[in-house]
């Protein structure tokens, strides 16, 4: 595994390469992505490895690898036309489709490893209906083909579904690992270092708040340009009724979805799957004391209201549809 090629297809900011480099001790060799952006990324964090900027179905490896032993290659084909984040909408078949190009190069240059990545749901790869929808009676039909496909070219082959969180990472993100080695050797899967909640004799899952600057309070949801949307807003109003008024520390909230409801966390949990589109804001509360003595039976308490630069009292908070103006 030290000597030959190391290859990273569909290669993106380089998170996969560097758990590469650091497993291995050397860098990735061959970078694949067909987006300049991705490429440009990838460059900057490993300017070492040649980069190719092309179509994953198009690159000619072989012209790249010029004859020599490739020991490694990474895959993590598209997955949003698989995920089921993906919700009712169609499905795009030229996404769908990407593994095949895992198999086109697997048969050209045989790596003795490939490891691949992606959503679970891609054990339910299938055809699609006319209106890019998968059909349910027909679910898996794709993938079967594709696993049988690889392990045509003679490759051993084994896949599980794993949580980050059990091996460390701050976050939740679960996905399908699959294996292909055709080296002769035992497919071997890691021990699971972390458990939710501290199970057994694991630590407890890693929490966000050790990878967070909390000292960094970042943009304020007043003041901007353009307001959040009403039910962002309505997020972190339930978000501020969940983690604040009971616990004064900062929560973090998912603000790429839709609907009213509050889907959120604590800082003391990994943080769920991030994905391409940024999706999550963290929440401070910062509150003032105001003290209301003015009328004959006035009462002297903390209400939670906006405050200048100064700390003077403006108005009572709003955050959506909920207005906070009573004493706490």
């Amino acid at each position: 595994m030290r000597n030959g090629l190391i290859i990273d297809c569909f290669a993106g900011g380089g998170g996969a390469s560097v758990g590469i480099e650091m497993a291995l001790g050397r860098q990735v060799d061959i970078a694949v992505n067909h987006d300049p952006d991705a490429i440009l990324m990838h460059k900057t964090n490993h300017p070492d490895t040649l980069h190719l900027t092309e179509d994953i179905f198009k690159v000619d490896l072989q012209k790249h690898v010029k004859g020599r032993h490739v020991s490694l290659m990474w895959a993590s084909p598209d997955c949003t036309s698989h995920s089921k984040a993906k919700g009712g909408k169609p499905r795009k078949h030229g996404l769908r489709i990407l593994p095949w190009a895992v198999y086109k190069h697997a048969k050209s240059i045989l790596p003795d490893v490939i490891i691949m990545e992606n959503v679970e749901e891609i054990q339910q790869w299938g055809p699609l209906d006319p209106d890019g929808h998968p059909i349910p009676e027909r679910r898996g039909e794709d993938y079967k083909k594709f696993i049988t496909a690889m392990k045509s070219l003679g490759y051993a082959f084994d896949s599980r579904e794993l949580v980050a969180a059990d091996y460390g990472a701050p976050t939740t993100r679960k996905r399908w690992y699959a294996v292909f080695r055709r080296d002769g050797k035992e497919i071997i899967w890691p021990e699971k270092t972390h458990s939710k909640g501290g199970a057994g004799s694991l630590p407890p899952w890693e929490p966000i708040s050790r990878h967070l600057d909390l000292k960094d309070f970042g943009k304020s949801i007043f003041g901007r340009k353009k307001p959040l949307a009403e039910n962002t807003m309505n997020r972190i109003a339930r978000g501020l009724e969940k983690f604040v008024f009971n616990c004064s520390e900062p929560f973090i909230v998912q603000v790429n979805h839709g609907g009213g409801n509050f889907r959120g966390q604590n800082v003391h949990e990994p943080i769920p799957t991030i994905t391409q589109k940024h999706g999550f804001g963290m929440v401070t509360p910062l509150m003032i004391q105001y003290h209301s003595e003015t009328t004959r039976n006035g009462v002297r308490g903390a209400a939670g209201y906006r405050t200048d630069s100064n700390d003077r009292y403006q108005q009572p908070l709003r955050i959506g549809n909920v207005l906070y103006d009573e004493v706490l």
